[in-house]
């Protein structure tokens, strides 16, 4: 079949789109990130889409000559600047949906949420409840299949619990007895391909979880146990409290969660697997099997454990910069300041231009770092300019090399941490 997969860069839909590859289906691949995507190995129609943009039907027709059936795997677990629910959820699925049913295609696989249904609060759950029940009020074929949270490779949940699970002390919302049902993305990948396949799904929501309900508690115990990490140290945090930390992080885009991210947590998130079992006759893997047959590399510990120190060390360098320039330009007496570079060689008149142009640079590569801004060439040219900085020194200033606080020694280290920054930051 001829099968147009949106959001297939993400994880979900990388992972369908190996799986439909592979079961003989020819996939028009919808990515944000064009030229990223050409470098895949997938074998795919690579086309450009964006759902924060690609608001109306005719932007959709077009792309649905020959389309056999469509999935929609788009979806975002907390908004951001140019990525919100109402337009990711909602308002694009709804044109694309709709303009499936006046091009003529069979089918529409929609991969919502558990959760998505009467009793929704969250505005994450709202927003795919409101796609959903506009597919379901149209005259074609589809599935809706709501999953609960998704684990396995490439899983940003995932990444995310195996760091919490790897600290030295776990911090839990509460108690950490929110009830969970984790569901494998290869078992969400079979139902979704059976579901292409057969019409025995038609027309049906269905929910779709792991084997067993666990507790938040349990769930980051056994990945800290897959990570060889020993037992878990929970650190208990009220619910209001957690709250109120998440939505500051949230605001501040500090964290991969938001004040929504943890009413939906305290929501719980179990469904009976039983549907699941009946609509496409397997029986879904459980979190300890999975464990159990991958276990952890040494990659898999070192990423847990760099997960919360790699935008700490983006962070603390920022601030490095940032301090230097305050201090060169503010704090420092300006006379040691021109006398250092009369030393140097510069001259008189030229001193100031020297002194604040460079405070000037300063502050600007740490308020780039600090913004993330063009991480790669903020991290080469700083780098330049400790390099700059060093060579100058030592050519006229070599006894610098010998003072007992290191100011040119320090270099050495500070320059392995920006090397060590920029590849963290590398996707």
């Amino acid at each position: 079949m001829n099968i147009l997969l949106t959001g297939a860069g993400g994880f979900i839909g990388s992972h369908l789109l190996r799986a439909l590859t592979r079961e003989g289906h020819w996939v028009v691949a919808c990515v944000r990130n064009l030229q990223g995507a050409k470098r895949s190995v997938v074998v795919a129609d690579y086309i450009a889409c964006d759902f924060a943009r690609d608001l109306g039907e005719e932007a959709w027709l077009p792309r649905l000559t020959n389309i056999d059936v469509i999935i929609n795997a788009v979806g975002i677990i907390r908004e951001s600047c140019g990525q919100r629910f109402a337009a990711l959820h909602t308002d694009t699925p709804i044109a694309l949906f709709r303009a499936a049913a006046k091009a003529g295609v069979r089918k529409v696989i929609q991969i919502s949420a558990l959760g998505a249904d009467a009793g929704a609060r969250s505005q994450y759950h709202l927003s795919k409840r409101a796609a959903d029940e506009a597919l379901a009020g149209l005259d074609i074929d589809w599935t809706i299949l709501c999953p609960s949270i998704v684990y396995g490779a490439g899983a940003k949940s995932t990444a995310l619990f195996r760091a919490l699970a790897s600290l030295p002390f776990t911090p839990l919302v509460g108690d950490g007895n929110q009830r969970i049902q984790p569901l494998h993305i290869d078992d969400l990948v079979r139902a979704v391909v059976q579901a292409v396949e057969d019409n025995s799904t038609n027309r049906q929501h269905i929910e779709l979880v792991g084997p067993h309900a666990i507790t938040m508690r349990e769930l980051l115990a056994k990945q800290r146990q897959w990570l060889d990490g020993g037992e878990l140290r929970p650190l208990a945090i009220p619910y209001p409290l957690a709250l109120r930390l998440a939505q500051l992080g949230g605001f501040l885009g500090a964290t991969p969660i938001d004040r929504g991210s943890v009413e939906m947590l305290q929501r719980g998130n179990c469904a009976d697997v039983t549907p699941l079992i009946a609509a496409f006759n397997f029986r879904p893997q459980s979190l300890d099997a999975m464990l159990q047959k991958t276990p952890a590399s040494d990659a898999d510990r070192w990423h847990a454990r760099l997960y919360f120190l790699a935008p700490l060390l983006r962070y603390s360098l920022a601030l490095l910069w940032i301090f230097t320039a305050i201090t060169s330009a503010f704090l420092y007496p300006q006379e040691k300041s021109y006398a250092l570079l009369e030393e140097v060689g510069i001259d008189e008149i030229a001193q100031p231009f020297f002194l604040y142009g460079a405070a000037l640079l300063d502050l600007l590569l740490g308020t780039a770092l600090l913004l993330r801004r063009h991480v790669t060439a903020v991290a080469l040219l700083q780098i330049a300019t400790i390099l700059a900085y060093s060579l100058i020194i030592t050519i006229t200033l070599p006894e610098f090399w010998l003072h007992p606080y290191g100011p040119i020694s320090k270099n050495i280290p500070l320059l392995v941490a920006t090397l060590i920054m920029l590849q963290l930051e590398r996707k």
